[in-house]
């Protein structure tokens, strides 16, 4: 080897160097780097761990959030469809009271009109009677002929005309 240049010493000192240079080089170099990186990594992991963690818990928050939008969407329809069923029962109640209260009113309106009816067949039957009792005394009174009694009942009934059209009744 000497006829390249390198002799025996020289080369265990240029091993020896070289073997100190990369265990060095390992200590205070490369370990911090291997030791940075490594901690990087880990950070890197952690952190993908913990945004994989908050990603299945937004997933978890999401799932649950339409769960109670389904639910409250449910009770939503649940409460329209009762306000429908409590609008149609007051309106079909509401008719019915309705009816009742027309049907009453029909039925006071006609016991109303069949007092008035007897009230006034009963007013008919006291002015004939009047007239019949007013022409019998006059004939009475005056003992006449049955031409002038004729006159005497037509002058009787003209003057019962005549006081019912003036609005008095005869006594």
């Amino acid at each position: 080897m000497s006829d390249i240049g390198i002799t025996g010493q020289q080369l265990v000192v240029q091993i020896i160097s070289f073997i100190l240079f990369v265990l060095l080089f390992w200590r205070y170099a490369l370990k911090p780097i291997t030791n940075m990186l490594d901690n990087r990594r880990q950070t890197i992991q952690d952190s993908i761990a913990e945004a994989e963690r908050v990603r299945a818990e937004m997933e978890q928050v999401r799932a649950e959030n339409e769960e109670v939008l389904a639910r409250a969407r449910r009770e939503a329809q649940e409460i329209v469809a009762q306000a429908r069923r409590v609008h149609d029962e007051t309106i079909t109640r509401s008719q019915q009271e309705a009816r009742t209260q027309a049907e009453e009113i029909v039925a006071k309106a006609q016991e109303a009109i069949q007092v008035e009816v007897a009230q006034a067949r009963a007013e008919l039957r006291r002015e004939i009677a009047d007239l019949a009792v007013t022409a019998a005394s006059r004939i009475v009174r005056a003992n006449l002929d049955p031409a002038a009694q004729q006159r005497l009942i037509e002058e009787t009934l003209a003057e019962a005309g005549t006081r019912q059209g003036n609005g008095r009744t005869p006594r």
